[in-house]
């Protein structure tokens, strides 16, 4: 019986490798897909176990190594398997969801971290620096293949395009160097809470128990989330005492705030719109209409400072 249990384990664990190193394979083309490279990892440890799970992450690392290259081998290995066992870790235990989506997302960022300081040391390469590189190189194909396929369209035209994609240019440039590390926190977030929702919602059709996350709708940062953004920006300042430039400090401080008031205000809307009774379909273009609106923005970190204070939604705030 165990034997056969044990053959069993192995083979599905050898299954979820396949699957993995396929959504590496299909990464290359379609980014958007690294999103979910976690999520079959997290269904085999519920099934068979943490260390199945992890022994079959590593083994896809080293097949991507073969197949892809030993560069993007590393970086699945290095950058995505920790928050996969992180987030396996979790749903093993059965530990409340937010909780779960913090685990992968702490372990998001200390990888990325090694992964950047590995990167420096090993290959000498700064990844801010390359990713600006980068972007400032797509900025110049797009300018070059506007210019080549201009056809009718009038110099003034051509000139205003240039000038806002310089202008975008110079927006993304200030982004990279200084709110990096505030973007880093929102996507590592962003990523353990879309797997943790997805594994959550397709768990029933392969007869997994994953305790269901609340939604967004109920989501809710703690009360004293403001104090410890405010205690932050005052220790900068003090910092500041010291001749020691706080300014991105700073600036990652508010972005980081300004986000966790959007996602509150957010959920503030969906939550009203649920309790209205609205049809599902009315409310995802509501809520989609807000996302894709600029002016919104404002209104939703309002309003999520006012559910943080007067508790809008008269739930508890101590969701994480």
């Amino acid at each position: 019986m165990n034997r056969n249990l044990k053959t069993s384990s192995i083979t599905e664990a050898a299954m979820i490798t396949g699957i993995l190193v396929i959504v590496a394979y299909i990464s290359s083309f379609f980014s958007f897909v690294l999103f979910f490279y976690p999520t079959p990892a997290i269904f085999l440890a519920k099934r068979k176990g943490l260390r199945y799970a992890s022994l079959s992450l590593i083994a896809a690392g080293i097949l991507i190594s073969m197949l892809l290259g030993l560069q993007n081998g590393i970086t699945f290995l290095i950058l995505y398997s920790p928050m996969s066992i992180a987030l396996a870790y979790g749903t093993c235990k059965n530990e409340e969801p937010n909780k779960t989506i913090l685990y992968g997302s702490a372990a998001f960022m200390i990888s990325f971290v090694i992964f950047v300081l590995l990167m420096q040391a090993i290959l000498g390469i700064s990844f801010v620096q390359q990713l600006e590189l980068m972007y400032e190189e797509s900025i110049n194909m797009t300018k070059d293949m506007l210019i080549g396929t201009a056809g009718n369209i009038d110099n003034e035209s051509i000139s205003g395009i240039a000038e806002e994609l310089d202008n975008m240019a110079i927006t993304m440039s200030y982004i990279i160097n200084n709110l990096f590390p505030a973007i880093l926190i929102v996507s590592s977030v962003a990523m353990s809470y879309v797997n943790y929702i997805v594994a959550s919602k397709f768990a029933k059709r392969f007869s997994i128990d994953i305790r269901q996350h609340t939604g967004i709708s109920h989501f809710s940062f703690p009360r004293n989330f403001m104090i410890a953004m405010a205690v932050l920006l005052l220790l900068s300042y003090l910092m500041s005492v010291f001749n020691i430039n706080v300014r991105i400090i700073q600036s990652n401080i508010f972005f980081i705030a300004y986000m966790a008031m959007f996602v509150q205000g957010f959920a503030v809307l969906k939550f009203f719109l649920i309790k209205w009774n609205l049809n599902k379909v009315l409310i995802t273009i509501i809520l989609i209409l807000v996302l894709l609106g600029a002016m919104f923005g404002q209104i939703l970190v309002l309003t999520g400072v006012l559910d943080l204070v007067l508790d809008l939604r008269k739930i508890k705030h101590n969701a994480i």
